[in-house]
């Protein structure tokens, strides 16, 4: 996509998302959802409810911005290198981090007495072997192999290909500046609604893909929401009109979420929950576009490498504060901030200035330094 035509506001919501990310992974070591890698053996209420809401809207958002940046990357690409755009930048990562970070999240995860695998998660003896010796099994065993929270790049990148033929009609389209009625803007969140409680999606979470239909239809439409607006800018001002509303419609969704659990009354406040926060983020965040900083561009390059490496950061913390005699609050908080800081440090010093690193994270070869020749006296 062209700097010029750069959306910084989407470039902030981004940074934004992949900060909760993190967060909620810290929370979720204190919910009450039992399918993780390590756990409090006390259920903190505040977390569970915070990690709820921020796992339905983490997620809905960061598959509509990813549907947002689809139609912007079709633009003016042939079919060949927007599939291998999609390859490089999302397959290779998700490869690279169930090779390098795998073993090391499963050894964490054995050491604390739990087992997640595709078919759900069980409680075992903890695993009383070394790292190494532990590592040489890793590669020789399927049912230890992991892709942990990179589960997302597995969804993120079959649904980037199963759509992309609806991403070219909406890439070659004319934008449309026309605006929906306040009830037309609505009909997303009763579509997903209608969605999750056909499809009984959402509950059980368990993002295995094998046996997940329900959840990757519910993300594929939050993408083709986020693809939509790209075609159809109008749309945005709407949201951006609406706002508040959505955002009181994804509170009082997550309260019934939080109140009726895995019902149907639940499933129906999944998905209108997601449609406001996708609705109030993308409206919220367009009202307010910051300037275009170094700074913002630097963070906006690092969400996914940030994303893929902060959830080895979590885990260690976690292990380490579980039994001090802090609160809860003072824990989620000891294992969010530095590990966010740790997370954009090994950005910064292993990845951003290496080529294979870069590569292996989706990103770009680093820019060669321009090489500014010094004038000679006399030179015309």
């Amino acid at each position: 996509m062209n700097r010029a035509a750069r959306r910084t506001d989407l470039d902030l919501l981004r940074v934004i998302i992949c900060a909760t990310v993190i967060l909620a992974h810290a929370l979720l070591i204190f919910a009450a959802e039992p399918a993780y890698h390590v756990k409090s053996a006390v259920a903190w209420p505040v977390a569970t409810v915070l990690y709820e809401g921020m796992r339905i809207a983490t997620l809905c958002i960061f598959f509509a911005l990813a549907g947002w940046s689809s139609v912007a990357s079709c633009r003016g690409r042939t079919v060949g290198r927007y599939v291998g755009d999609r390859v490089t930048r999302v397959l290779v990562p998700l490869i690279a981090g169930v090779i390098l970070q795998g073993p090391i999240i499963k050894f964490i995860e054995l050491s604390q007495g739990r087992d997640l695998r595709m078919a759900g998660f069980r409680e075992v003896t903890p695993l009383k072997t070394d790292f190494l010796a532990f590592a040489a099994r890793y590669f020789t065993r399927s049912d230890l192999l992991t892709w942990s929270h990179l589960w997302f790049l597995a969804y993120l990148f079959l649904i980037s290909i199963a759509l992309l033929p609806v991403l070219r009609v909406l890439a070659r389209r004319a934008p449309s500046h026309t605006m929906p009625g306040f009830l037309t803007a609505l009909l997303p969140g009763v579509a997903l609604a209608a969605l999750v409680l056909v499809t009984h999606g959402y509950w059980p979470f368990l993002p295995n893909l094998a046996r997940d239909g329900a959840n990757l239809l519910l993300f594929a439409a939050c993408f083709g929401l986020g693809a939509l607006f790209a075609a159809w800018p109008g749309f945005e001002a709407r949201l951006r009109a609406d706002a508040p509303w959505l955002l009181v419609l994804a509170l009082a969704a997550l309260t019934g979420v939080v109140l009726a659990g895995p019902s149907p009354l639940g499933r129906v406040c999944v998905g209108l929950c997601a449609w406001g926060c996708i609705g109030a983020a993308f409206g919220f965040a367009g009202r307010h576009p910051p300037p275009p900083t170094p700074l913002l561009t630097w963070l906006g390059e690092a969400t996914m490498p940030v994303y893929v490496l902060h959830h080895i950061p979590v885990l260690v913390l976690g292990v380490l504060v579980l039994p001090l005699g802090w609160s809860d609050g003072v824990k989620v908080l000891a294992i969010w901030l530095p590990a966010t800081l740790i997370a954009l440090t090994l950005y910064r010093l292993a990845v951003l200035p290496w080529r294979v690193p870069r590569f292996l994270l989706g990103m770009a070869p680093p820019r060669p330094a321009v090489r500014v020749e010094p004038v000679r006296q006399g030179a015309t």
